[in-house]
């Protein structure tokens, strides 16, 4: 009991790395730690004295979990600052020396690759990730090269709900990203005299040969399956290595859709089939030549070494992700006990890997990963232990055990499918309710023939490669029925994603029915769980009557202002290409399903510029939009559009919106004037006092409609300027500003865009009239709310520490 305790504090305190007000604790953890040692001793010493109290000894527990806890909790502390010291911080063009010991990742016209540089600035070797165009040299495992190119740290979109890009860069201890130029290659002793012994020295160790030899095998395997005659070799070297280089993007669609991209990963399944294949070649060598040896040792104690090394060396071929590493560490436990002939219950082998894993690397407290292996491998342990409690099943015939197995299955994926659901809707933002059909059909053909039929192919392969193109294409014909069954799936039930609108405080109610629904009968009445799904389908509460939020969508703009129940958007933003890079998908529907939004009661495209509003047709496909308005038309069908023009005015329940330009005779000349033709969007709050809080959104209109503006509305008061043209210097003149005088300018901008916004004369004029800037490139998405009569802002950079700029 003591040691799930220990296990679990341990696993609490690295957790709190997530948790932002935990930082400045760690500052004063020596003090903490002493009060809790203290206090700890003395509830020892007061035992001896008071030994029948239960009080004392649920105290001291309590106790040891919190020493256990913050010790942690500094470690992870500790151990996130020294990776945040090597990340890159600026934009600039270098010359760097790196070696190479992961084989690339092929994307479209492209290649990325990961590398070890020598980072003269902190002296230390740290990893970086490069991006090469397809014409460029291929950077070879095992050696030196000289590249140049431009360095750029990692920047993701800073908002609530988005993939954090940099908090995945981080967990995969990543610091920067280069994109090469030139390549030079150079042997070791060049090398050396370019960059330190340090480094060079670094490369020679026996383990990162022997990793180098398993990455020149993966990459062997990757260039024998582009060039072999399999109808699916990308999903079958997907389901061997875990690389997705040749998967097809129709194949991933169809497991996304189907909520089955988790078999694309390698888990502990895979691991352990070709260790139980390694284990069953030896028993029979064993058997057939020296059936004596076991004599002097028994079975389990034999086959547990060559059962430990085969899950290492199948870790190491898939690079030691996440679900591989669990798998080792519980698969080490479990020997572990054999050998000490120790008991230990399933939850403990379960709590005691993760806080091992996490001593080793705390930082994989940050992936998903780690809590979908975890969260998973915990269900099926529950479900097993439900199994052990049962009756024994004897069976007078095969069919009779083929309908046990089938019930067990089809049992476990309901279970598992709603125990993951408070991960699913955290993480992901979308459902796919065909995802425990999808996995009753391709969980046995995977685990069972497909992944094996894959280990012995490529067993085979490395000594007779002729030989194994037979199991290959068994396995290749089994995937072909795999698909067959998904497709006729998808056609028989065509149910798409469901995009999840849930707060984060509904995830925690749904967390908790989900317990009280796994809980043994008896212990709980039942109708609690209907209790506490209450607050997951009850409308969203919000403490603020209103706010005003400047999103993070890099080089464009979207602003969402809530007004209690109605929900306006103000742009969309928009990437370069959303074909490829779908800011909607990405951004836009992850932030609304983490407000519980799932309708939007108005939008305001100022213009049509792609940065304005190329993620509307997406938005609009996915979200209920009541009204869209504009100063042109957008291609995409509209029941409810009109244009935007001088003298519309809306009363909502504590804002007043007016749109202040352009004129409507103007809008006839809106094609080739879109910028200076913006929607101009002036917001009202009237605090319960009645005194104002006022927001003006530009749009990217410019001098032209700023003088207009001057003239027709000498005396608008404006608290926050959402400056036009993201602080380009055509907008935002100095007559302007001075006149209107706001108490805060934002500009909603990319960061290191090509454009220079905001400029640097607009910085100028914003400095010389003292009126304070915020960037979104910088400070991330701008929260903005009034309380207590004063309006008041939260930078999203300040809320996560790797976010600080």
């Amino acid at each position: 009991m003591k040691w799930n305790f220990i296990f679990l504090a341990w696993i609490v305190g690295v957790s709190s790395l997530t948790v932002s007000f935990i930082q400045p604790l760690s500052t004063h953890f020596s003090i903490y730690w002493m009060i809790s040692l203290i206090l700890t001793i003395g509830l020892f010493i007061a035992q001896r004295f008071f030994a029948n109290l239960a009080i004392l000894k649920v105290t001291q527990l309590l106790m040891l979990f919190v020493m256990v806890s913050l010790s942690a909790s500094y470690y992870a502390q500790s151990q996130l600052e020294q990776r945040l010291a090597l990340r890159q911080t600026v934009v600039e063009t270098k010359d760097v020396i790196v070696y190479v010991c992961k084989m690339s990742e092929l994307k479209a016209e492209k290649r990325q690759q990961v590398i070890q540089v020598w980072d003269t600035s902190h002296q230390h070797t740290v990893n970086w990730l490069a991006r090469l165009s397809s014409k460029q040299p291929e950077l070879e495992i095992g050696h030196y090269y000289r590249l140049s190119g431009q360095v750029r740290p990692v920047h993701g979109y800073a908002i609530e709900g988005a993939f954090d890009q940099e908090k995945w860069f981080l967990q995969q201890n990543l610091m920067a990203t280069v994109q090469v130029k030139n390549v030079q290659p150079l042997s070791q002793s060049e090398a050396l005299v370019a960059s330190s012994t340090k480094f060079v020295n670094a490369q020679q160790g026996l383990l990162l040969k022997f990793r180098n030899t398993i990455e020149k095998q993966r990459l062997a395997i990757r260039t024998w399956f582009m060039h072999a005659p399999l109808q699916h070799r990308g999903l079958l070297l997907a389901l061997l290595t875990g690389d997705e280089s040749l998967l097809d993007e129709q194949t991933q669609q169809q497991f996304q859709n189907l909520g089955i991209q988790h078999l694309l990963a390698i888990s502990g399944p895979h691991v352990l089939v070709f260790a139980s294949l390694l284990c069953l070649l030896i028993h029979r060598i064993i058997a057939r030549f020296c059936p004596s040896f076991y004599l002097k040792l028994p079975k389990q104690y034999v086959l547990s070494v060559p059962f430990l090394s085969g899950i290492l060396l199948y870790c190491a071929f898939v690079g030691f992700e996440i679900p591989a590493l669990r798998t080792l560490l519980m698969s080490s436990l479990i020997v572990l006990s054999l050998w000490t002939r120790q008991r230990f219950s399933a939850l403990r082998l379960l709590l005691a890997s993760a806080a091992l894993l996490l001593l080793f690397d705390p930082l994989s407290v940050l992936s998903v990963s780690f809590w979908l292996s975890y969260g998973a491998c915990f269900i099926l342990l529950r479900i097993y232990q439900t199994i052990q409690q049962h009756p024994q099943q004897v069976f007078s015939y095969r069919w009779q055990y083929v309908r046990w197995y089938l019930r067990l299955l089809i049992e476990s994926q309901w279970k598992i499918f709603l125990a993951l659901l408070p991960f699913v809707m955290l993480f992901f933002q979308q459902l796919s309710w065909l995802a425990p059909l999808a996995n009753l059909i391709a969980i046995p053909l995977i685990g069972a023939i497909i992944v094996p039929l894959n280990i012995i192919a490529t067993c085979i392969w490395l000594c007779l490669p002729s030989f194994a193109l037979l199991f290959f294409h068994i396995a290749d014909f089994m995937t072909t029925i795999l698909l067959a069954g998904l497709g006729t799936l998808e056609n028989a039930i065509p149910l798409n994603l469901q995009i999840l609108h849930f707060t984060f405080l509904q995830i925690i109610a749904v967390s908790i029915a989900i317990f009280l629904l796994f809980l043994p009968r008896g212990v709980m009445p039942k109708a609690w769980v209907v209790l506490a799904c209450c607050p997951a389908i009850l409308p969203v509460y919000d403490a603020e009557p209103f706010a005003f939020t400047v999103l993070d969508v890099g080089q464009g703009q979207a602003i969402h202002i809530r007004d209690g129940k109605k929900q306006i958007l103000i742009d969309t933003g928009g990437s370069y290409d959303e074909q490829k890079f779908s800011l909607a998908d990405r951004v836009l529907l992850p932030y609304f399903s983490r407000q519980g939004i799932s309708k939007l009661d108005q939008v305001i495209l100022s213009h049509l510029d792609q940065d304005h509003s190329g993620a509307f047709p997406r938005l609009a496909e996915k979200m209920t939009i009541q009204q869209v308005l504009s100063n042109e038309r957008p291609q995409s069908v509209i029941p409810n559009f009109d244009y935007c023009h001088v003298g519309q005015h809306w009363q909502g329940q504590h804002i007043e919106m007016r749109v202040l330009s352009p004129k409507a005779e103007d809008l006839v000349h809106a094609p080739e004037q879109q910028n200076e033709l913006s929607c101009v969007v002036y917001i009202r709050y009237f605090t319960a006092s009645g005194r104002h809080v006022n927001f003006l959104v530009m749009g990217d209109a410019g001098a032209q409609a700023e003088q207009m503006m001057m003239q027709q509305y000498p005396d608008l008061a404006v608290d926050v300027l959402v400056l036009g043209h993201h602080g380009s210097r055509f907008s935002s003149s100095s007559a302007f500003l001075a006149q209107f005088k706001p108490k805060l300018a934002v500009a909603s901008a990319g960061f290191h865009n090509r454009y220079g916004h905001p400029s640097h004369e607009v910085k100028q004029r914003l400095q010389t009239l003292n009126i304070p800037l915020l960037n979104t490139a910088e400070q991330g998405a701008l929260y903005f709310t009034v309380k207590n009569e004063q309006l008041h802002y939260v930078a999203a950079r300040q809320e996560r520490r790797w976010w600080h700029p």
